[in-house]
This record gives structure tokens, C-alpha cells and sequence, in this order.
């Protein structure tokens, strides 16, 4: 889904909403989305929040100052806002739709309603993945320019174990223009029923026998820009976390991965990549242990039962909603100590009881990612966490380290979240581009994110020194 944004009728761009998203600032010093130098000190939040008059989640409306409307009438605060309506304060304008970017210009005789002009899917889109099945599992290869992949009979990333297939039977190699392979093995190969040696895969699925016995189905996905995150040189963590999820036998199929680094590096980002590389259909949910009342956090996390306690209502909370998906638990260090003890028995055998509830509880099958900015082995020293669930979560672990230790990604991000949100091609002046890698970028990915949407109001496309 993406929140549309324009001004004075015109869009200027979409800002894509992840599903799991609970909180979104529009405003304010460092909002999700950013308002112009005349707009400081407007702030809107959105909180997606439990509607008595709806009986579900919703999205509300919640303004630090007057001037905000929703559907032309002020907003006072905790207004639900849908699909349906446009907010706005002077002449800007939001609204959700459920295709991104670039929309037709707004009929003169249409109603002003800016939120809901036709909009056009003018995206490019790019290579996201390889899925390879064979035997009945599944393996994700993340594309990545230049990498390679191997299927045959030893120490290749496909293993098949006969003596017809050769030990490296066939390689590929990820390119812009198409994924390349060639047949390396004695006993041939054969796709889509006919003998190849070589070839390029684009986007679609390819049925390949191997030794002329062996069928190996590969399908190769695209996804559209706005939608796919810049890799760079955090390639190897990404390919780490790859290498875990193909081996579902070692954590029988429940890996925990934990991810710590400084505030603004981007662990949301690796949270999204392990829900997609895992291949798993349930929903990726996010629960901020920093952002719920301590009196909430356990029916936040374990949801409620009708009757359990005086006007609780049947209500799934963050595990049994990610039941069949990723739950992805972010600020873990800020978690209660006495809720942490309850999160470790959940973690022991799976099982999640309500609030208020009686019995063993449910089973639930989820893929869990925590996140932290926190030192955890200092939090345990402190005796503010867990050292038991400590050594629960920290078998699978990445460390993301800051933007300033990483200088070659800040031009590629760049040009990635400007296109993401305008759908162009982003230019730089030398000076400013020096000027953007010298500096160390103590926000992180979060900071240079705020820097490149201001400059996205402006409807340039050459970055210049004043911009920074």
C-alpha cells in the first residue's frame, strides 16, 4: 500500500507503506515523511489502533496543532482515516492507494479531491530473486550483480546426489539483463523439454532436467523499485541470513535471528528480507517493545480472550497475528523483564496462551527476528535482561554496522530512495556528492532517508551543495 502525496493537486510522490507498520510522522524534525522549511513544526501521526466503531485495526489521526483536516472538516484527534478520504493542512494532501507512483495530472473540471486522481504504474522494475525447488524444498538466491550458483552432485548449492550428475553440472550468473547459465555436466541438460548448453533466464518459470532425470523447477522474480531495498556492501549479511533460511532442519523450521546495530542502520529492512526469503504466506507483523505501555505489552504480544478480565475482548495479538509468517520484534532490550520470562517459555515449545485464557493455549508457526541498538551482553551484566534469553536469541546474529563505515552505499541509496519516491533518476553536483559521502551520517540510513525526501519536494532532479 502507498500513501500518496500532493501538492496543490499536483503529486509529488508515494511513500510506500509496509503492511506490518503500526506508527507513521508525517512532519516534525524527523518524520517518516517530511514536510518543507515553511510547514516546521506540523506534525501528523498516523497509529494503526483498534476501532470500537469499525471492530478492527484502523488507521487514526492524531495532530500536534490545528490546521490539519480530514475530508475538509478539522481533525481533532483519533479520527480513523481509510482508503475512502484524504487528509490535509494547506496545500498539501494525503491518501492511501494501492498502486504507487507517478499519477495523470488532475482534470481542471474534476472535483478537488487530490487524493484519489487516476494513477498511473510508470516503474521500472528490477531482478529480486531466484527460487530454486527441488526435492521438495525450496532455496532463495537473492539477486545480486555478478553472483553465482551452482546445482551438481558435490559442494554446490543445489546438492543431487546421483552419479549421473556431474559434480558441477550447471552454473549461473546473476546479470542486469537476465540470469546466465551453462550446462557443465557430461550427461547434458534440458529445459522446457529441449537440450541446451547455455543460456539467459528472464523473468518466468523454467523446468530444467538435469541428466535428463532429475527435475529442478526455478522460477526468476522481479519486483518493482520502489518496493526492493539497495543492498550494497551489506551483501555478505544478506547472503548470511540466506544461508540460514535454506537449512530449515537445523532450527526445525523456527529460526530466531538477531539483529543489532546503531538506531537508523536499517534492521527493519533485514526483518522484511528474512520474511520474503523465507518464502513463508502468513502476514510479517511488527511489535516495538519501546512503543506499548508496560501495563499493554503482554495482550499487545499474546492477545486477549473474551471474558478473561473486566471488558476484554477476543483479540490476537502479535505472535498468533504472524501465525504462518514472520514476527519481527523490535527495541527487544526495552521489553519488561517480567515479560521477557514469558517470551522464553513461548520460544521453549511454541505455544502462546492469551491474556485471560485457560488451557495449553495455541501452537504457532512463525519465523522470529528481533532487533536492538542496545549492547544485550551489557543489558544482561545489568541485570535488565534475560541472560537465559539472551543465549536463546543470540545463536543466529548479524550486526548491521553504521552508514559512515559503509561510504560507497551512500550515493547508490541515494539514487534508490529518490527514484523509490519519484519515480526519476537522481544527479549530483561533485560538490555535493563529496560533501554527502565526507559526512558520517550519525542517523544513519534514517538521516540521509529524511535528506533525499526534502530534496524530493523540490521536484529537481541535480543534488547541489545548498540541498545538504
Amino acid at each position: 500500500m502507498y500513501l500518496l502525496i500532493f501538492r496543490g493537486g499536483r503529486h509529488l510522490f508515494s511513500f510506500y507503506v509496509n503492511s506490518a507498520k503500526k506508527r507513521i510522522v508525517i512532519g516534525g524534525d524527523e518524520g517518516d515523511i517530511l514536510f518543507p522549511p515553511e510547514f516546521s513544526g506540523s506534525e501528523m501521526v498516523l497509529r494503526k489502533e483498534f476501532s470500537l466503531e469499525k471492530k478492527e485495526y484502523a488507521w487514526m489521526l492524531y495532530p500536534n496543532r490545528e490546521g490539519f483536516k480530514l475530508n475538509d472538516k478539522p481533525v481533532k484527534g483519533g479520527e480513523v482515516f481509510d482508503n475512502n478520504d484524504v487528509f490535509s493542512i494547506g496545500d498539501f494532501s494525503f491518501s492511501f492507494s494501492l498502486i504507487s507512483n507517478l499519477s495523470s495530472s488532475v482534470p481542471e473540471d474534476s472535483p478537488k479531491k487530490f487524493g484519489n486522481t487516476l494513477v498511473m504504474d510508470e516503474e521500472k522494475t528490477e531482478y529480486k530473486n531466484v527460487v530454486i525447488s527441488y526435492g521438495g524444498k525450496d532455496k532463495t538466491f537473492t539477486f545480486r550483480d555478478g553472483r553465482e550458483f551452482r546445482i551438481g552432485r558435490k559442494n554446490t548449492d543445489i546438492s543431487i546426489s546421483f552419479n549421473e550428475v556431474s559434480s558441477e553440472h550447471l552454473l549461473f550468473v546473476m546479470k542486469e539483463n537476465g540470469i546466465y547459465f551453462w550446462n557443465k555436466g557430461k550427461n547434458g541438460t534440458w529445459v522446457n523439454g529441449v537440450k541446451v548448453e547455455s543460456g539467459v533466464l528472464e523473468e518466468g518459470k523454467y523446468y530444467f532436467s538435469v541428466a535428463g532425470r532429475h527435475d529442478v523447477h526455478i522460477s526468476v522474480n522481479k519486483e518493482k523499485s520502489s518496493e526492493s531495498f539497495y543492498i550494497g556492501t551489506l551483501a555478505p549479511q544478506f547472503e548470511q541470513i540466506e544461508n540460514w533460511l535454506n537449512q530449515p532442519v537445523l532450527f526445525a523450521n523456527n529460526p530466531i535471528i538477531l539483529l543489532t546495530g546503531e538506531s537508523g542502520v536499517g534492521k527493519e529492512v533485514f526483518a522484511e528480507f528474512v520474511h520474503k526469503t523465507s518464502g513463508r504466506k502468513g502476514a510479517f507483523v511488527t511489535y516495538n517493545a519501546a512503543s506499548i505501555p508496560e501495563t499493554l505489552t503482554e495482550s499487545e504480544l499474546f492477545g486477549t480472550a473474551k471474558g478473561g478480565f473486566t471488558g476484554a475482548e477476543e483479540r490476537e495479538g502479535a505472535f498468533l497475528s504472524a501465525n504462518g509468517g514472520t514476527l519481527f520484534l523490535d527495541e527487544i532490550a526495552e521489553m519488561p523483564m517480567n515479560l521477557q520470562s514469558k517470551l522464553l517459555r513461548v520460544l521453549e515449545d511454541w505455544m502462546v496462551r492469551k491474556v485471560g485464557e485457560s488451557g495449553p493455549g495455541k501452537k504457532v508457526d512463525v519465523t522470529l527476528v528481533l532487533a536492538t541498538n542496545k549492547d544485550l551482553e551489557a543489558a544482561v551484566k545489568n541485570q535488565t535482561f534475560r541472560k537465559d534469553l539472551y543465549y536463546r536469541l543470540a545463536t543466529l546474529h548479524i550486526t548491521i554496522p553504521p552508514l559512515r563505515e559503509r561510504k560507497d552505499d551512500v550515493i547508490p541509496l541515494c539514487r534508490h530512495i529518490h527514484f523509490a519516491l519519484r519515480g526519476k533518476e537522481m544527479k549530483f553536483e561533485k560538490t555535493a556528492e563529496n560533501k554527502l559521502v565526507a559526512y558520517d551520517w550519525p542517523g544513519n540510513v534514517r538521516e540521509l532517508k529524511s535528506v533525499i525526501t526534502r530534496f524530493a519536494y523540490s521536484g529537481r532532479d541535480t543534488f547541489n551543495a545548498k540541498d545538504f
